[in-house]
């Protein structure tokens, strides 16, 4: 099972990333919509999973707009921070693990940077997501 990790620059000094296997993504933060649904078409990707690390607004703020645009999406974030959060479809917290295409995602809470802040970590692609922490 390969994945293309994409990182797209938000905002003037920010980032999200794209999981990408075949047609389909997951995006990981949401600082702005814009450039996400720029490289989303560019790919001609179906969305089906929007990972969020923690509330801060330079990670959040585009949910909406990249929801209008590309259609619903699975939202994930962290339990300890679904006060602060977007409304969730899958809250989870440390050691909880769900799947993406078929692959384990397993999350890490990283509280640090903000209290709940979890980071995503799948093995099949040897990657980390772990925004501000």
């Amino acid at each position: 099972m390969s994945f293309e990790i994409v990182t797209v620059p938000c905002l003037s000094d920010n980032y999200a990333f794209l999981i990408v296997r075949g047609d389909q993504a997951a995006v990981v933060d949401i600082p702005e919509a814009a450039p996400l649904i720029a490289a989303v078409n560019e790919r001609h990707l179906k969305v089906t999973d929007i990972l969020i690390t923690h509330h801060h607004a330079d990670h959040i703020q585009g949910l909406s707009e990249l929801q209008d645009a590309v259609g619903p999406a699975r939202v994930i974030g962290g339990a300890a921070d679904a006060h602060r959060l977007p409304e969730l479809d899958l809250a989870v917290g440390d050691g909880d693990t769900f799947t993406i295409f078929g692959a384990e995602v397993q999350v890490m809470d990283v509280s640090g940077h903000t209290v709940g802040h979890i980071a995503y970590f799948l093995p099949a692609a040897a990657t980390a997501f772990t925004a501000d922490s």
